[in-house]
């Protein structure tokens, strides 16, 4: 009876959940290349592939953010004259949810090889020198706990 009485007339507790904070990411596939993926494609397969991946940028309102060039010799200024074979392009948006105090990445990400340097800036709007932060210096000299070597 008390019971009853203590549900009918006592105060009910509401359950707390905590706001998580955090990211989420999600990462647009586009293929790995600026360009077509298959060898043996013709000039307009390659156009239209590498259109797409500006459209999708374009659509998707991502900034350029992070570029990683890749070197013919592993130092960077063995040589001078030394220019990279192909550059590593990151495109991000942060989205900040503020009900869940979470902050949202959608990313795109592929390389551009250097012929096409001029081409991805004229089509992309963005210069790689300017507009990308370039994390070419940056190397790894932790122990990596990974068991499979990392495929870069």
């Amino acid at each position: 009876m008390i019971k009853m009485l203590k549900n009918l007339f006592g105060k009910k507790e509401e359950e707390y959940i905590p706001d998580p904070p955090g990211r989420t990411f999600n990462r647009v596939l586009s293929g790995r290349y600026f360009g077509c993926e298959n060898a043996n494609a013709d000039e307009s397969a390659i156009a239209t592939a590498k259109q797409e991946k500006i459209d999708q940028i374009n659509e998707l309102e991502l900034v350029p953010r992070f570029v990683r060039y890749t070197y013919k010799n592993t130092k960077k200024n063995e040589t001078e004259g030394n220019h990279p074979i192909s550059a590593h392009v990151t495109f991000q948006k942060e989205v900040f949810a503020e009900k869940w105090n979470m902050v949202h990445v959608t990313e795109i990400s592929f390389i551009v090889y250097y012929p096409d340097f001029d081409e991805f800036e004229k089509m992309s709007g963005f210069s790689l020198t300017d507009d990308f932060r370039d994390l070419s210096s940056t190397t790894f000299n932790g122990k990596d706990r990974r068991k499979d070597k990392r495929d870069i």
